[in-house]
């Protein structure tokens, strides 16, 4: 595997500078929202760049444009995920079984058919009920609070809230999701103090899973949990160490899109003075509105593929065993393929985003976090709501995710 390209030194991006000097393991880029002039750039000048590595470790080229996103996603064939889906090799689950983001064919479809009728539209729809139930409550505290942090209060519990039981875990024990999640899953100094953060949350996650397989092994109930011990892979019942990566990328996944998808998009809808278009559009506005809400936050920033051979692109050669990581927050601002992308149109058709990615591993969840969203909305309206931003987003330092930590709101019921 080649470790290092012929390029200059990689220093922080700015929108003045030229397409070498930008870096993509900046952080602070998409903290504070810079990316998209990065982006744009890197779309009209470099469409495949090579990002060098921090110190001697491998660097990676970065496709920016929506055609070659999709088509490099939808070839497993030439770019597999079995290396890892994140820069760093599998940073998350750590060594050992992959989880079904980092599995090739033949393993992937078997792995990921295993809850593939969990999360299909029908039986997704059969969860309104309990979407329905947990935002009221979420709406009524809301409402009582007046002033209040809308990821603490709604965006992080809303679909934890309601995966905790999909999953088997108690929803007493949520919040550990939520923690588990953010110190695995970020770099942001405000959860993580390094990879051993991230390595004592893996091993925290997985001793936890590890009790209740026991206990659904045991006593088998309706839920995630129950279904994936009672499963065969490869011939045989799932053993910890495969069911444990499992577990890993559903919890991470459970609640990371729906959340910041409601975080960014009550951002936008404030910033914009969208809400009374929203409320009067009715719900085919809504339905297409949630389409430009993930086109728009791409909750999931990038997802890595590997070249298992020598491709040309771009006049380039991009050889085998290389990281390519393919940044879908860029494809979804791309010229080429929406029109007027920079502006948020809830009426936006046709709207072919890759918020959920594309291919073999798009999006397992992508049903219930539209669902989610649409049920959070539907009753946001019904019930005469109102939020009113009272500061800036506090981004997630992060490139893998598009977070907000923390989006200050004042909720209201009643014309105002």
């Amino acid at each position: 595997m080649a470790t290092t390209r012929p390029c200059p030194g990689v220093q922080t991006g700015a929108p003045d500078d030229g397409p070498d000097e930008f870096d993509l393991l900046d952080a602070r880029l998409f903290a504070d929202d810079r990316d998209g002039d990065v982006f744009r750039r890197l779309r009209e000048d470099a469409p495949l760049f090579w990002n060098p590595g921090p110190g001697d470790k491998a660097g990676f080229w970065s496709l920016t444009r929506y055609a070659d996103i999709e088509a490099v996603a939808k070839d497993a064939a030439r770019f597999g995920n079995g290396e890892g889906t994140q820069i760093p090799s599998r940073r998350a689950e750590g060594s050992g079984p992959r989880q079904i983001h980092n599995m090739d064919a033949p393993d992937h479809g078997p792995m990921r058919r295993l809850l593939t009728s969990t999360f299909m539209p029908r039986a997704v729809e059969k969860l309104a009920g309990r979407v329905e139930e947990v935002t009221t409550a979420l709406l009524d505290e809301a409402l009582e609070l007046g002033e209040l942090d809308f990821v603490k209060v709604i965006s992080s519990r809303l679909p934890l809230l309601v995966f905790a039981p999909m999953l088997g875990v108690p929803t007493a024990d949520a919040d550990l999701l939520l923690r588990w999640t953010n110190e695995s899953s970020s770099e942001d100094p405000e959860y993580s103090a390094g990879p051993e953060t991230a390595a004592k949350a893996r091993e925290e996650l997985f001793a936890y899973y590890a009790g209740l397989s026991e206990e659904r092994r045991a006593c088998p109930r309706e839920d995630i949990v129950s279904t994936l011990v009672q499963s065969r892979f490869r011939d045989a019942p799932l053993t910890q160490d495969w069911l444990n990566p499992y577990y890993m990328v559903l919890t991470v996944a459970g609640n990371e899109t729906t959340r910041n998808l409601l975080s960014g998009s009550v951002a936008v809808l404030g910033q914009r003075d969208l809400w009374p278009r929203l409320r009067e559009g009715g719900p085919e506005l809504l339905r297409t509105g949630i389409e430009e809400m993930v086109r728009w936050m791409s909750p999931v920033v990038h997802m890595r593929r590997t070249a298992t051979t020598d491709v040309e692109l771009h006049g380039q050669t991009v050889r085998a065993g290389e990281k390519v990581v393919l940044w879908f927050s860029s494809a979804n601002r791309d010229e080429r393929q929406f029109e007027a992308p920079e502006e948020f149109r809830l009426d936006r058709t046709p709207n072919r985003h890759l918020g959920f990615g594309a291919g073999p591993h798009f999006c397992l969840g992508a049903h219930l976090a539209r669902m989610e969203t649409r049920v959070f909305y539907e009753q946001l309206i019904a019930r005469d709501i109102h939020v009113e931003l009272l500061g800036e987003p506090d981004r997630l330092l992060s490139n893998w995710f598009r977070g907000i930590k923390r989006l200050p709101v004042r909720m209201t019921q009643g014309r105002r």
